[in-house]
């Protein structure tokens, strides 16, 4: 509870009349210092710098192993191609992947990203000045899913476009 006092109230006068009505002998703190109210409105950022950072690395990751994949697997596609696949679906290999990966992803990632984010955020409620309010984040799970098909899928355009273009017999001719 706050309790507003009018210009010239003695603060700790009023306090030990509030303690002595109401039998709370020692139980009143004194309001928090500005800085401290600042510091409270720091912590409404760090989940959304948290939750950038983590897409960010994500995406890093699902462009390395879309990348990867496809220089690895150059041969495989190569033999393909010369028994009669098209560059059309070398390329829908490519994105199937990146969509697959995307969509396992989801699968884990959104249930223990919810599970994991309350109970972190519940810690830091509990550790700082704050009332543990559960966050409703219906828009972000709602959009969470296209935006990561979208994501994967742009991401692997490049390495798709270099599935659809190898040169077969310089690939077979390598080995």
């Amino acid at each position: 509870m706050l309790v507003a006092l009018r210009p010239g109230a003695d603060p700790d006068a009023v306090a030990a009349r509030i303690e002595q009505a109401a039998g709370t002998e020692g139980m009143l703190e004194p309001p928090a210092s500005p800085s401290h109210l600042e510091e409270v409105r720091q912590i409404r950022t760090l989940p959304v710098f948290l939750a950038g950072f983590l897409a960010l690395l994500a995406l890093g990751a699902v462009g390395h192993a879309l990348a990867t994949a496809a220089h690895r697997r150059r041969h495989d596609m190569a033999v393909l191609r010369a028994l009669g696949m098209t560059r059309i679906q070398s390329r829908s290999v490519v994105v199937t992947q990146a969509s697959v990966l995307a969509l396992v992803g989801l699968v884990v990632g959104v249930p223990l990203g919810l599970a994991l984010g309350r109970t972190v955020w519940r810690y830091v409620a509990d550790t700082t000045p704050l009332v543990y309010v559960p966050p409703v984040a219906l828009l972000a799970l709602l959009l969470i899913a296209p935006l990561a098909l979208l994501a994967a899928n742009l991401l692997a355009a490049w390495p798709s476009q270099r599935a659809a273009t190898i040169r077969v017999g310089d690939v077979l001719r390598a080995e």
